[in-house]
C-alpha cells in the first residue's frame, strides 16, 4: 500500500523528465550528423507542378496570339457599311457610343456604349457572333473582338457595355480616328481617347 505522500514523489519525477513545452509529447531528435529525411511528394504533386510551371504558361501565351491576330482578316464588311452619324445610330439603332480609349498602357482598346431603346439596338446586336468591329481610319485595319468575348447578351433599355480589344501593334494611339461598325452599320470616325 502506498501513501499519499510517496504517489506525489512520482508525479514530480514524471513531471521532471518531460520538458515544459506546451506540446505534450516531446519531438523526436535525430541523432547528431544524420542527414535529415527527404520528403517523397505523389505522383499527382508532379503533374500538377509540371502544369503549372510549362504547360499553363505556354496556354496563355498560344491564347494571347489567336487573339490579337484577329485584326485585319479578310471577313469584315467594315468598309461596306453604312456611315451613319452618333446622332443616327441612336435615333434608329437606339446605340450611344460613349467611348473608344486605349488603355491597358496601349495593350488594349476599350468600347463602351449605352442602348437606349432595346428594341432598334436589337436589329443590330441580335447575333452573338456578330461582335461590333474597330476600323482604324488612317491605315483601313479592322480590329475583332477576341473571340472569347463572344457569348450570348441580355440587351436591356439603358444598359451600359463594354468591350476590350487587343490593339495589335499599337495600331490606335491617343487622338487616332476609328470608326465603330457593328453588323452593317458604321459609326462615323471617332477620335480615340487616352
Amino acid at each position: 500500500m502506498t501513501s499519499i505522500g510517496q504517489a506525489d514523489d512520482r508525479d514530480r519525477s514524471l513531471a521532471a523528465a518531460v520538458p515544459e513545452t506546451g506540446d505534450p509529447v516531446p519531438a523526436p531528435q535525430e541523432p547528431a550528423g544524420a542527414t535529415p529525411a527527404r520528403r517523397r511528394f505523389p505522383p499527382r504533386t508532379w503533374i500538377a507542378a509540371f502544369a503549372g510551371v510549362l504547360v499553363l504558361p505556354i496556354a496563355v501565351a498560344a491564347g494571347i496570339t489567336f487573339t490579337t491576330a484577329g485584326a485585319n482578316r479578310s471577313d469584315s464588311n467594315a468598309a461596306a457599311a453604312r456611315i451613319v452619324s452618333a446622332a443616327d445610330l441612336e435615333t434608329e439603332y437606339g446605340i450611344k457610343v460613349k467611348l473608344v480609349a486605349v488603355s491597358a498602357g496601349g495593350g488594349m482598346i476599350d468600347l463602351r456604349f449605352t442602348v437606349t431603346d432595346q428594341d432598334k439596338a436589337l436589329h443590330l446586336l441580335h447575333d452573338a457572333t456578330v461582335m461590333p468591329e474597330l476600323l482604324v481610319e488612317p491605315s483601313g485595319t479592322v480590329i475583332h473582338a477576341p473571340t472569347g468575348m463572344r457569348h450570348k447578351v441580355t440587351i436591356l433599355n439603358g444598359g451600359n457595355y463594354f468591350i476590350l480589344y487587343p490593339n495589335p501593334g499599337g495600331a490606335i494611339q491617343a487622338g487616332t480616328k476609328v470608326s465603330v461598325v457593328i453588323d452593317s452599320v458604321r459609326l462615323a470616325p471617332l477620335d480615340a481617347q487616352s
